[in-house]
């Protein structure tokens, strides 16, 4: 099974039997089973005709439309999921304040202890340097006492992991902070497109699961945010997208020629964003190792939400995120 990304602009997506086609100026230039894709991603100008998208719709596959800077545009799930008992449960423990402190406790302290581990393999030494303020950051979020403190804590940890981001990196291309909207360099250009990525795939797992994607735990609500997705997504981003972006610039797969000045504002280019997805893709369907076994990250991120709805649903006896080592 697998995701499949189309960023070639200009092409047109078709079915074809039992496969979906590619094409481009009337020729094709790629096939694929359709019975192997688990979400399709379209990147940029890629048409669709209504018959392959109504085959995705009724096989529930979820299909991603997403802008050229790796901006969601939008997304085509198929009917809404029927688990209306998980749905219900869902909602009833998000006002347990005491169950809602306990969840995201975990989920904070996972990404501390995860995006502790990408830096114990990228650099040593910065790893060392923050040692002893890693665990005190751990032992702050196992004492605190309400989501304002676990967001100040997870906040304060952000800007001190990312003030030494650009030591990891043989070229820095301007980095000097996290800068979402609208990124200011390629780095953090790189790093917004790939959380991006990550987002929407693990979107589809959550949905196709039953959860409600916009009831948030650790993330409250808020109108037009799936947070439930982000809640999930916080342990992932060092260990899939940051871990990406170190080996495509170390490695010199992408290098500056990948991005142009466009009107005050760097934008990657369509040979970046095709390597970046490309590299994406590898890195998501990769073997790690964790704490239960060695699985790629998609496998991963499935048994997370799986993980989740079992507990929820009574079916297992607690939910912790998963570390790796």
């Amino acid at each position: 099974m697998s995701i499949l990304f189309i960023t070639e602009q200009g092409s047109r997506l078709v079915k074809n039997g039992y496969s979906l086609v590619v094409k481009k100026d009337n020729q094709r230039v790629f096939l694929y089973p359709l019975e192997q894709i688990t979400q399709l991603v379209l990147v940029g100008r890629v048409e669709i005709t209504s018959g392959l998208l109504g085959y995705l719709m009724q096989r529930g596959i979820d299909t991603v439309f997403l802008r050229t800077d790796g901006k969601f545009k939008g997304r085509v799930s198929g009917a809404t999921g029927k688990n209306i008992l998980l749905r219900e449960k869902q909602f009833r423990l998000r006002e347990q304040s005491d169950w809602v402190l306990d969840f995201s406790r975990s989920i904070v302290a996972a990404k501390i202890r995860n995006t502790a581990y990408f830096l114990r393999k990228a650099s040593h030494g910065t790893w060392e340097e923050l040692r002893e303020r890693i665990q005190n950051a751990l032992v702050s979020v196992e004492r605190a006492s309400n989501l304002e403190q676990l967001l100040g804590l997870e906040g304060g940890f952000s800007n001190l992991y990312f003030g030494r981001f650009s030591r990891l990196l043989k070229h820095d291309f301007g980095f000097r902070k996290r800068v979402k909207h609208p990124p200011t360099d390629p780095v953090n250009i790189l790093l917004s497109l790939g959380y991006t990525l990550l987002f929407n795939t693990l979107y589809g797992l959550v949905e196709a699961a039953g959860f409600d994607p916009y009831a948030g735990i650790y993330h409250q609500t808020s109108y037009g945010h799936a947070a439930l997705v982000s809640d999930l997504m916080e342990p992932y981003r060092a260990v899939v997208i940051d871990q990406l972006v170190v080996q495509l610039i170390n490695n010199e797969t992408i290098k500056e020629k990948d991005f142009q000045q466009e009107e005050k504002q760097v934008k990657i280019t369509p040979e970046g964003l095709r390597l970046f997805v490309q590299g994406y893709r590898n890195r998501l369907f990769a073997r790690q190792k964790g704490r239960k076994g060695r699985h790629n990250f998609w496998q991963y991120l499935q048994k997370e939400v799986w993980s989740l709805q079992k507990y929820i649903m009574e079916e297992q006896n607690e939910y912790r995120p998963t570390l790796f080592r």
